[in-house]
């Protein structure tokens, strides 16, 4: 051979299997063990190849091993609790890994009043929700998304009707006069008691709880804070994003009337003879022919079915924001739509938001925010209360289709709640805009000097419009009416704050001082009559009304000028201190009491940094919080302190004449209800926060709450309005999350709160222990009923004693409650609106990528008075609801016998009936959610796609059948369950 080819091909041979033992050395196996802090094995930790499906899942002895690894892949190792690291492989096959303790959830930021803070040095009660969980569930209110999620706040849906307000308090309630709402603020500005901005423009949420984190508010902050941040634009390029989802809006659940064959059969028991117990003939009973017609042929309208249909809910959230590193920008745009079980109930709202964040100078920067809202809603007139009347024994169109006004033979007072379906027969609409902005300016006058100015404006605009024909409802086959409501508001809000941080060693203190001057008015005018002559002009022509032409204005002015200063002190990283103060003076109040004054102190020990307890491997977090402050409300209206005049007419020389009489009698001495607030609280981690939570106990004194006071009709007044009472609020908030499990392919969580609340009066006007007029009781809650107890109905053997309180069998049975032989007024006794505890339990799973999350939220120890029990009607003259009602034959205790001499009002003790159990658990929300992986993301070129499945308020459980105690007890506009069905984009 050739000595050329040999040394050639001898070559290529050692070059050949270089190759290959290069390309077998470019993969091998790495395997290792991961451990915690304390070097214990870890069990479940992810360990995968960065942008490979390539990884393992620690075993029980924490170890690993992962095979085809390349010198130059890096390792992800993660795990709930702990930072993500990432790890090059290079040559090295074993690893020894361990855990970065992740103090983000303790770094996070919280906005608390005029600033922020993380949340590790908070001192003070504050609960913070984030965009991820306020858009976890649809809802076109993002308050919802609160309830149940944060412990103390009360909130309840108030009805199913479209665009229906949501009902919430903080920590229970401290006036009896004034409004118990927490005040709201929107980046800052007072946006007042409502909200009505896309949940998907919010970034946050934090409640303000105890004194010390609301008296930086003073007068504004004693039912609590609700501190929204809405989102700002990020450096980068633009990223667009939309929320949108649909749903069908059914009845949840309903009790049930009367139909036709019921409600003959109840009107028969009313004609009963009490003392026989004979039957009347039918022609006795039924007196009108075609009455008795009807029943013998079986005739029965339901008119709530024919009114009521299924409702339909849309809503889209579509914003972009991004920019550079001197200006970011973020835009949106809302549109809400919603169709409620009724025809003319409905509601749409229109939202468009601009905020820009501009870096003018390296020390300056400014920006804005701008929402712009406009709503349209059509409101029904209590649909349900006619139907719920109206004789079953009925047919509500003649033989064209048209609807009969009166289709109850012999009932001429039961109008067909049809009429009010005619096309024209009534129109309620409210419109309204809203302009509410802030313009800020950040100056970093030194690295430890800031400087900030706001700017807040909000204007409102709102004209309800009513109009109903003669043959409605409401016109009552006589005359047609016409309204038009018109009013504005404004307000203007401006804040300077100068804050100082400095870290010098160990102490780090951060000093702020600020003011805030803010206006607000109101301007009201009305106009109205009946008759009007063109009912095609509804409400736009008032002018053509011919009776009872009204017309009312009013203009409602007011001023609060504050100074405030806060100090937080934190030493060793462990120590902190907060004290703030605020004054307030508000035009509301007469000179010498304009002025009020609310201090605050809270201290807070992160126990878990000293040294006794480091060395506890599973305590993560430990922090002991002491807060005292107080707060108020003026509590009263515009020009309440001095004497207010009424309008009255009198005839003069026998002509009609106005004239004015002193209506209010001035008090100069009102001043703030104030509020005191001691709080006890823990926040604590376990296992690497795989379990965390907080515990507060709290107690709450409010003090000059205004009363009207009686006095002696000689003076020209029967009463006067005074600061004389006082109340207590006692309670407890509970906190839990944990990971439950935590695997590669499958997490499990759980949120948990509970609340106590407990709320008393301490005092009344004049010393007084009771006003019965107003249902306040001194050592009771300030929302009761009081009434006498039933326990049940007479029964036949039970005639003798029933005869002792005039009654017989069949009456309602009330309890003695002092034992005294006789059924007195002392023997009444009180019912509590208020629950003794509520609680959200909240689980989440993530498998693969699909989602499934369900809520559970509970309201126990309340009582309501259910308008059902109240539409029994035992004389048969109208339909009634369907209940169990006493008989010699069905001797129940739930429901007294049917009489045609008594109605429910002149049945005796008739409103013990209407008092039920409100307690409830329901199963608020269940979702199902898939996430497209990112290789398929990658083919339609979007960043995230999220498609679910909602269904919401579908399981109530409580012991009143077929309805939702959440309700409170009304039965017009029920509740609603929703199938909804949406998709989140990003790209």
């Amino acid at each position: 051979m050739n000595q050329n080819v040999f040394i050639r091909r001898a070559c290529m041979s050692l070059m050949f299997s270089m190759l290959c033992l290069l390309s077998l050395a470019q993969t091998h196996q790495v395997s290792g063990i991961v451990k915690d802090v304390t070097g214990e094995p870890v069990i479940g930790v992810n360990v995968s190849v960065q942008g490979t499906g390539n990884g393992s899942i620690t075993d029980l002895d924490g170890k690993f091993a992962i095979p085809n690894v390349k010198e130059k892949d890096v390792l992800i190792v993660s795990y709930i609790g702990y930072l993500t690291q990432s790890i090059l492989v290079g040559k090295q096959t074993s690893f020894t890994i361990t855990l970065k303790e992740d103090a983000q959830a303790l770094d996070e930021v919280v906005v608390v009043g005029y600033g922020v803070q993380k949340k590790r040095d908070l001192s003070g009660a504050v609960s913070s929700v984030k965009s991820r969980d306020i858009t976890a569930i649809p809802t076109t209110n993002a308050l919802e998304a609160l309830q149940g999620k944060v412990a103390g706040l009360d909130l309840t849906s108030s009805s199913g009707k479209a665009g229906a307000e949501l009902s919430f308090t903080i920590r229970g309630e401290r006036s009896l006069k004034a409004s118990n709402k927490p005040l709201i603020l929107v980046d800052g500005v007072d946006y007042g008691t409502t909200l009505d901005i896309n949940p998907s423009d919010i970034e946050s949420i934090e409640v303000l709880k105890d004194a010390s984190s609301t008296a930086i508010y003073g007068t504004r902050g004693a039912n609590g804070i609700i501190i929204v941040t809405t989102k700002k634009g990020k450096t980068g390029k633009s990223k667009v994003s939309l929320n949108a989802f649909a749903s069908v809006n059914m009845i949840s659940s309903y009790p049930s009337i009367m139909n036709g064959a019921e409600y003959a059969q109840l009107k028969r028991e009313a004609y009963r003879d009490q003392t026989t117990n004979e039957y009347l003939p039918d022609d006795q009973v039924f007196t009108v022919a075609q009455e008795l017609e009807y029943v013998r042929e079986g005739v029965s309208t339901d008119y709530r079915d024919l009114m009521m249909s299924n409702g339909f809910n849309q809503n889209y959230e579509l914003s972009i924001s991004g920019g550079t590193d001197k200006t970011q920008h973020n835009i949106s745009l809302g549109y809400r739509g919603e169709n409620g079980l009724f025809k003319n109930d409905n509601y749409k709202r229109l939202n468009a938001r601009v905020a820009l964040d501009h870096e003018l100078l390296k020390t300056l920067k400014i920006g804005t925010s701008i929402t712009y809202t406009y709503k349209d809603q059509n409101t029904r007139r209590d649909p349900l209360n006619m139907c719920n009347k109206i004789v079953p024994l009925s047919k509500p169109y003649d033989e064209n289709g048209e609807v009969v006004r009166f289709p109850a033979p012999g009932y001429n007072s039961q109008t067909n709640p049809l009429v009010d379906d005619v096309e024209g027969a009534i129109k309620d609409n409210t419109k309204g805009t809203r302009f509410f902005g802030s313009l800020y300016a950040n100056w970093n006058i030194t690295k430890d000097l800031l400087f900030r100015t706001t700017l807040g404006v909000d204007a409102q605009n709102s004209r309800r419009g009513y109009y109903c024909s003669a043959n409605s409802l409401d016109g009552e086959g006589k005359d047609s009416k016409s309204l038009k409501e018109h009013t504005i508001q404004s307000g203007i809000t401006w804040e300077n704050i100068l804050t100082y941080s400095k870290i010098l060693g160990e102490h780090d203190f951060q000093i702020m001082g600020g003011t805030s001057t803010i206006y607000k008015s109101k301007e009201y005018t009305l106009a109205s009559g009946k008759g009007q002559t063109y009912g095609g002009n509804i409400y736009h022509n008032l002018a053509s009304n011919t009776k009872e032409v009204m017309i009312d204005s009013y203009l409602q002015e007011e001023n609060l000028a504050s100074f405030f200063g806060r100090v937080n002190y934190k030493f060793m990283d462990r120590y902190i201190l907060t004290t703030s103060l605020r004054a307030d003076g508000s035009s509301l109040l007469a000179s010498g009491h304009k002025w009020g004054y609310f201090p605050s102190v809270a201290l807070a020990w992160r126990m878990n940094e000293e040294a006794f307890l480091k060395n506890i491997d599973n305590l993560s977090n430990l922090k002991l919080r002491l807060s005292w402050g107080e707060s108020g409300q003026s509590a009263i209206d515009p020009y309440q302190t001095i004497g207010l005049l009424g309008s009255s007419t009198y005839s003069f020389n026998n002509e009609l004449a106005s004239g004015l009489y002193p209506k209010t009698m001035s008090n100069k001495n009102l001043t703030w209800e104030t509020t005191s607030v001691f709080d006890l609280g823990v926040d604590f981690g376990l296992f690497n926060n795989r379990l965390s939570g907080s515990l507060d106990i709290y107690k709450s004194y409010t003090r000059n709450v205004l009363m009207n006071r009686k006095i002696p009709s000689t003076n020209g007044y029967s009463d006067v309005m005074e600061n004389i009472g006082k109340t207590e609020n006692f309670g407890i908030d509970i906190t839990l999350n944990s990971v439950n499990i935590q695997k590669k392919n499958f997490t499990w969580t759980t949120d948990f709160t509970l609340s106590h609340n407990k709320e008393k009066i301490k005092e009344l006007a004049s010393g007084a222990l009771r006003d019965e007029a107003n249902s306040w009781f001194v050592g009771e809650a300030f929302q009761v009923f009081y009434d006498y107890k039933k326990i049940g109905i007479w029964q036949l053997d039970e005639a003798e004693e029933a005869a002792k309180n005039g009654q017989i069998p069949g009456d309602i049975k009330i309890q003695d409650t002092n034992d005294d032989g006789e059924i007195t007024p002392e023997d009444r006794v009180i019912y509590s609106k208020r629950p003794k505890v509520t609680f959200g339990i909240n689980n989440a799973f993530t498998i693969h990528d699909f989602e499934f999350s369900f809520f559970i939220y509970s309201r126990l120890g309340q009582w309501i008075d259910y308008e059902f029990n109240r539409g029994y009607k035992p004389d048969g003259l109208e339909n009634s609801s369907n209940v169990d009602y006493w008989t010699p034959e069905n001797p129940t205790n739930d429901f007294p016998r049917p009489n045609r001499f008594y109605g429910f009002g002149k049945t005796r003790y008739s409103s013990t009936l209407k008092y039920e159990k409100g307690s409830f658990v329901k199963i608020r929300d269940i979702t199902l959610a898939y996430n497209l992986p990112a290789k398929a993301l990658k083919n339609i070129g979007l960043d995230r796609v999220r498609i679910y499945a909602t269904a919401k308020n579908f399981f109530t459980f409580s012991s009143i059948e077929n309805y939702d105690p959440e309700r409170g007890g009304g039965i017009s506009f029920p509740m609603t369950k929703q199938l909804v069905f949406g998709v989140n984009l990003d790209f």
